[in-house]
């Protein structure tokens, strides 16, 4: 071999292995160089749907590329947080879930195997919801206080619906039910709005649902709001009472909306999402979107949203187990 053509192929070479963490750099720096898809595991025009399609907006026009919503439905969302955990770790396949799907319905599909806080990158919560209790106008009681007196009085009186068992409409309930004494009866629906009807047309005594969707049944005067789980009072019902100022601390459910990502998602990637979507979260706009809705915008960040999870995930598996709730 010529040793000048050997010479130039030994320093080609040598200089492609320094240059290649260069490159790798530049292209990480160059994220996203491409569409983004953020599945959505709940079926379009719902409420995360909505939130989740305000936020890619937001974050199509910081990122400078196309954000995609995708609804990917099933199994309480957990179709969905399967394949994101099998997806790549690069940025480009995000999720947006709620509390249910990651603190709760892998406790009660322990088949699942991915553990939130272990599997994936919690990148940041977006909003806050709580939940309004929703009693029919059969029901002889105009407080809440006056609700948990009645079940005590009449053990069997007393039931509620939600949107499926595990949720956390169902299980605020079950929090009630617990930290009261008061006997009530859960029945679950395929959906809230069923379960709505139903308290409605006196089948049922009360629900429990998102101050957006609340309002609408509250103005036309279909049916009675007692309280919110939130640990203030929401605007959308400024002058409805807390649980806490009803009397009962221990019932606070504040749920959230949140993004993730596949697991070792890379830091600077995860820093690049965080400050894109603390940027969304603090526009005028998408606050205005967020609160008419009834919901709480949350300054937090990755560190804080998992510490979250975790602690979330160890409450309702406390409560689960000392209230000996039935899941399944």
């Amino acid at each position: 071999m010529n040793n000048k053509n050997f010479s130039c192929k030994a320093l080609l070479g040598a200089a492609l292995v320094l240059a290649a963490p260069f490159a790798s750099h530049a292209q990480d720096a160059a994220y996203p160089s491409r569409p983004i898809t953020m599945m959505v595991p709940y079926s379009a025009g719902g409420p995360t749907d909505v939130m989740a399609r305000q936020l890619a907006a937001g974050l199509s026009k910081e990122l400078g590329q196309s954000v995609l919503v995708e609804n990917r439905t099933g199994a309480g969302g957990l179709v969905a947080l399967a394949a994101l955990a099998r997806s790549a770790a690069d940025g480009y396949t995000l999720g947006v879930f709620a509390t249910p799907t990651t603190a709760i319905a892998p406790l009660t599909q322990p088949s699942f195997g991915y553990d939130v806080v272990t599997s994936f990158t919690p990148v940041t919560d977006i909003v806050n919801y709580s939940l309004v209790l929703l009693a029919g106008e059969h029901v002889p009681v105009q407080t809440l206080p006056e609700l948990v007196q009645y079940a005590k009085q009449n053990p069997t009186a007393v039931s509620y619906g939600s949107s499926g068992i595990g949720g956390t409409n169902h299980l605020a309930g079950e929090l009630l039910s617990h930290a009261t004494g008061a006997p009530m009866l859960h029945v679950p629906y395929k959906g809230n709005a069923p379960a709505a009807t139903d308290v409605m047309g006196g089948r049922i005594s009360f629900v429990f649902d998102m101050p957006s969707s609340a309002v609408s049944y509250t103005q036309s005067g279909r049916l009675r709001p007692l309280g919110i789980t939130a640990s203030k009072r929401n605007p959308i019902f400024p002058d409805l009472p807390t649980m806490a100022e009803s009397g009962f601390p221990d019932v606070v459910v504040e749920g959230w909306y949140g993004m993730i990502a596949p697991g070792n998602l890379p830091p600077d990637i995860l820093a690049k999402l965080e400050s894109a979507i603390k940027t969304v979260k603090a526009s005028a706009s998408f606050s205005e979107q967020m609160q008419s809705a009834g919901f709480e915008i949350t300054p937090t960040s990755s560190a804080a949203f998992r510490e979250r999870i975790g602690q979330e995930r160890d409450f309702w598996k406390n409560l689960i187990t000392t209230a000996n709730i039935p899941l399944k």
